[in-house]
Formats: C-alpha cells, sequence, structure tokens
C-alpha cells in the first residue's frame, strides 16, 4: 500500500472529522449563553473564585481563571465533557505526519543531489545534471501536490478549531466572572471609613508641624 493511498486515507478521514467538530462548535457557541444561565443558577459559586492565601496548584499552571472556570463546567456538563474528549482524541499530527516523513525524504534527496552537484568540474555534464535534478523536483512538487494541500488544510482547520474552542471558553465564563463582579462588589463604607481617617492623620500632622 503506498504512502499517498494512506495518507489520502487517512486526510479525508480526519478532515472529515474536523469539519463535524467545527459543526458542532458553532452550535455550542450559538446556544452558550443560554445554556450557561442554567449550570450554575441552582449549584454553588464556582469553586475558583474560592479565597486562596497561596495556591502552589494555581501558581503552577500560570493562574488562568478562565480554564479554571471552564473545567468547573465541563466537570457539570455531560454535553461539553463529550466535546473536550473528543477534542483529545483529535490527534492530527499521526495523520500530517505521514506526508511529513514522506516528504523529508525527497527533500533529503534533493539536498544531496545539490552537494553532489557541486562537485561535479565538466560544466556541461553539471548543467545537464541541474536540468535533469530541477526536472524532476518539478515532477515531485506536481505529484505531491494534493496531499500537501490536504495538510494544509488540516493545520488551516486545527487553527480554527483552537480559535473556536477559546471562543466557546471566553463566551461561557463570561457570565460567571460577571455575576461574580455583582454579587461580591465590596462595600464602599471601609474605605470611606479609612479615607476619614487618612485625612484625620493629614490635619493632625499638619497642626503638629512648626509653621
Amino acid at each position: 500500500m503506498s504512502p499517498f493511498f494512506v495518507a489520502s486515507f487517512s486526510f479525508n478521514l480526519i478532515f472529515k472529522t474536523m469539519q463535524k467538530k467545527i459543526t458542532f462548535l458553532s452550535l455550542i457557541l450559538l446556544i452558550s449563553c443560554q445554556k450557561n444561565e442554567t449550570v450554575y443558577r441552582n449549584n454553588e459559586e464556582p469553586k475558583a473564585f474560592e479565597e486562596k492565601s497561596i495556591d502552589l496548584g494555581r501558581l503552577k499552571s500560570g493562574n488562568d481563571l478562565i480554564e479554571d472556570l471552564f473545567q468547573e463546567l465541563v466537570d457539570k456538563s455531560p454535553e461539553l465533557k463529550s466535546l473536550e474528549n473528543e477534542l483529545k482524541e483529535l490527534k492530527t499530527g499521526d495523520t500530517t505526519d505521514i506526508f511529513y516523513n514522506y516528504n523529508q525524504k525527497s527533500e533529503d534527496y534533493y539536498a544531496s543531489a545539490n552537494r553532489h552537484i557541486n562537485s561535479i568540474r565538466d560544466s556541461v555534464m553539471k548543467q545537464k545534471i541541474l536540468n535533469l535534478i530541477a526536472k524532476s523536483e518539478e515532477k515531485y512538487s506536481i505529484q505531491k501536490s494534493n496531499v500537501e494541500n490536504l495538510t494544509k488544510t488540516i493545520n488551516q482547520k486545527r487553527s480554527e478549531i483552537s480559535d473556536y474552542y477559546n471562543t466557546l471558553k471566553i463566551v461561557l465564563t463570561i457570565p460567571l466572572i460577571e455575576q461574580y463582579q455583582k454579587q461580591h462588589l465590596p462595600n464602599k463604607a471601609p474605605f470611606e471609613k479609612l479615607i476619614e481617617k487618612e485625612n484625620s492623620l493629614i490635619e493632625k500632622i499638619k497642626s503638629n508641624t512648626p509653621r
């Protein structure tokens, strides 16, 4: 079985899978705001908002609040859990590497050929071999173009999935942070009292400062 047959079959399979993922993500984005309203409606506040003096775990993870909040949503939503599992199972590198490894052999060959050509002293013979290699490279470029384009498409779709997924995380967690902001806005009274004390101290310092 040729590498191109295996690659083409794998590319078609993963391409269809990625299209399904993008469609699924798009649908989730459309209903995310409505769905999010019910996720925490009758549940406790996200643990990510709990006050912690020093949390070594969060420090090591880069203190990514969106990731922490989203993970809590995932834990409470079978749909999101299923989506996350599917994304983890989508290993595009297993397929694209088929082409990269295949292509690398040809790249190595032509690079080696050019080094050998440079050692040919006869100018006429050298030019003939240069033309021969140029034709071979051109033929190979045409031969690999379809699979190479599929590889590029897979990489583009992988980037698109990443964009959708990051968007999904933000859209789903915005209501959580806004709810936290609304419910935990500090009372202004302690701040006003502190300012009064500061003003009082300023006046006392002034009154004790020789003019």
